[in-house]
């Protein structure tokens, strides 16, 4: 059982390094910043709690979802 959830670890935490890069090529931000950002602005909080939904959409539209939802918490990007 625990191999189990340490896969599922794993693949969130490759998940959101995955957005989070993506994140910092859609702003032309660098990788840190946008970590920063997403961190500060419960956009990282988002995608830990929402990965089985998220996981399954077009990263796209979680990017525009992780902008929108930063914007409401006082984000500028």
């Amino acid at each position: 059982m625990k191999s189990e959830a340490l896969y599922k670890t794993k693949d969130v935490v490759d998940y959101i390094a995955f957005i989070i890069n993506e994140f910092s090529s859609k702003f032309d931000i660098p990788v840190q910043q946008a970590f920063n950002y997403l961190y500060r602005h419960g956009g990282i909080e988002f995608l830990d709690r929402h990965y089985e939904v998220e996981h399954c959409d077009n990263p796209l539209i979680t990017l525009d979802t992780l902008q929108h939802i930063c914007k409401q918490r006082g984000g500028e990007l």
